[in-house]
């Protein structure tokens, strides 16, 4: 017998004794009647690609043509994703956990990593205990490596270890990477660009674990467009975003964006910390554009490397197994709402993220491919679409599991949407020590439909940068105000559509797991 065939055998060995498994070891994951057949012949590979910063509207034909045509076009974009928390760690933490950040500890970049709730019980774990040969490529969650024992250390669940030590900051030159508990260093030569080496590990990988007999679970977090704080080559300085050197020109007569947002004329109707800043002068314009057109030209090296993988799995003959997602983190200001950069407050800009999954025929049980959908989604619900597509629990042993607050997409990715909720809310949540220059430090809101309701409890002082109470309202109707340039909090007219917002969110601002799914926490209520 042919070996490619002894390898289909296995694999689907594997999966129907993880389907055996998933019957009798206690709750099933989201949708509980298909869970056991929801791996399709044989557990699929998966691959995660995640970038940093990335605003919803840097992917298009243009900016990376590869990525729309490998993946959008012969996937599934969610028109309507979005991250609960934008920020680099927690956005990192619900898709390690499937949970908000009220429940896995995680609402801001510090402390970071060390809030984390239970550390050893996260997707990699539950991956590799249901077989999988597990990989992450390029940047953790932040201050990992500064609260590990050892900086190089291998994080819980991890077989393959290529990450960047958060300590030396967000660098493109003139960093170091732990490979496998083994610090690797790299220069300043065009060579040694974070997204050219992180390419070329993540090709590397798949040309040596597929095809094998465990699946593969592979996540590439690139650092790309974020900005930068070391070396720099080329026209974008230190803090840009770094392209590769082959695009440092591209894009170079590209002008910012300016939506009805941009440079907002009356903000008199938003939070003080909008509502005290001066508009844009024409210096803070320039500087925008310039890091805007550095971070399109940074996107350039992912799309080759989306390329790259895309090619590998052909190669190697594991395309038509293997899913690929493709997010960001979160979005990213470049001059909208008067803020000139960043992305913590729960405005469209920062919370909207691309979210394109390519699942081969075989993993929609034969349905034609849904090109997109418009229900709401959230990073949340990652965790439990991978679960379910690799056959696992969120559980490190039998009985030491997570309650995840997410929802699987596998439904809407086979085009069936009866299962998903109506008028589904998604909650909003920050808290943080000091509002930076984005201003706030502290809000929880609920976005349902087109209505988007925000309640802040502290802002940061304007020239100490330290947190004040406060208590400050946003309502916003997206589907006549897409752009959010009409608060409506407070107007007579919207009270009772506020009230019964504000309802909701007391629902939400504790919620744990899903109704239907799992057990209730604590007496607390479901999330949606």
């Amino acid at each position: 017998m042919p070996a490619r065939s002894h390898h289909r055998i296995a694999l689907t060995c594997a999966a129907l004794l993880a389907a055996a498994y998933l019957a009798t070891a206690g709750p099933a994951l989201p949708g509980s009647p298909e869970t056991a057949h929801a791996a399709g012949p044989d557990q699929p590979n998966i691959i995660l690609i995640r970038t940093d910063d990335q605003s919803l509207s840097e992917l298009d034909r243009d900016t990376m043509p590869k990525t729309m045509r490998l993946l959008a076009a012969q996937g599934t974009t969610f028109t309507d994703s979005i991250v609960t928390t934008p920020l680099c760690c927690p956005s990192r933490a619900a898709v390690l956990t499937g949970q908000y950040g009220h429940n896995n500890g995680v609402l801001s970049n510090h402390p970071g990593y060390p809030a984390l709730k239970d550390k050893g019980n996260t997707l990699p774990v539950w991956l590799h205990r249901a077989g999988y040969r597990t990989a992450h490529l390029g940047k953790y969650l932040n201050r990992y490596s500064e609260t590990a024992p050892h900086p190089t250390d291998v994080a819980p669940g991890w077989d393959e270890w290529d990450t960047a030590l958060s300590g030396e900051g967000p660098r493109y030159y003139g960093y170091a990477l732990s490979r496998n508990g083994r610090r690797v260093t790299y220069g300043e030569h065009a060579r040694d660009h974070l997204t050219r080496v992180l390419n070329h590990e993540a090709v590397r990988l798949i040309r040596t674990y597929t095809p094998r007999k465990r699946p593969l679970y592979l996540q590439l977090d690139q650092r790309a467009p974020h900005m930068s704080a070391g070396p720099t080559r080329g026209r974008c300085n230190r803090s840009q975003p770094q392209p590769d050197p082959l695009d440092n020109r591209r894009f170079a007569h590209r002008h910012l964006p300016m939506p009805p947002s941009f440079n907002e004329d009356d903000v008199s109707d938003k939070p003080s910390f909008i509502r005290d800043r001066p508009k844009l002068d024409q210096d803070a314009r320039h500087r925008m554009r310039l890091t805007y057109q550095c971070a399109l030209a940074s996107l350039k090296g992912v799309d080759r490397g989306t390329a790259a993988i895309y090619k590998a799995l052909k190669h190697t003959g594991e395309l038509g197994r293997t899913v690929i997602i493709f997010t960001s983190d979160n979005g990213f200001y470049f001059g909208e709402h008067r803020l000139r950069t960043g992305k913590a407050p729960p405005y469209e800009e920062s919370i909207r993220v691309p979210l394109v999954i390519r699942i081969p025929i075989a993993y929609r049980n034969g349905v034609a491919r849904t090109p997109r959908s418009s229900e709401p989604v959230a990073n949340i619900d990652l965790v439990p679409t991978i679960l379910r597509l690799a056959g696992a629990r969120p559980c490190r042993s039998k009985s030491h599991c997570r309650t995840m607050d997410g929802r699987s997409l596998l439904g809407l990715l086979r085009g069936n949407t009866s299962g998903w909720p109506d008028d589904r809310g998604l909650l909003l949540e920050l808290n943080q020590s000091g509002g930076g220059n984005a201003g706030v430090c502290t809000y929880q809101g609920v976005r349902v439909g087109d209505r988007v309701y925000t309640e802040y409890s502290s802002i940061a002082d304007q020239a100490t940068g330290t947190c004040q109470p406060d208590s400050e309202r946003e309502l916003y109707e997206l589907g006549s105000d897409p752009y959010e340039l009409n608060n409506l909090a407070g107007r007579p007219a919207h009270a009772v559509e506020q009230a019964q917002l504000s309802n909701r969110l007391d629902q939400l601002r504790d919620c744990a797991g899903i109704a239907g799914r799992d057990q209730r926490v604590n007496g607390r209520p479901f999330c949606e």
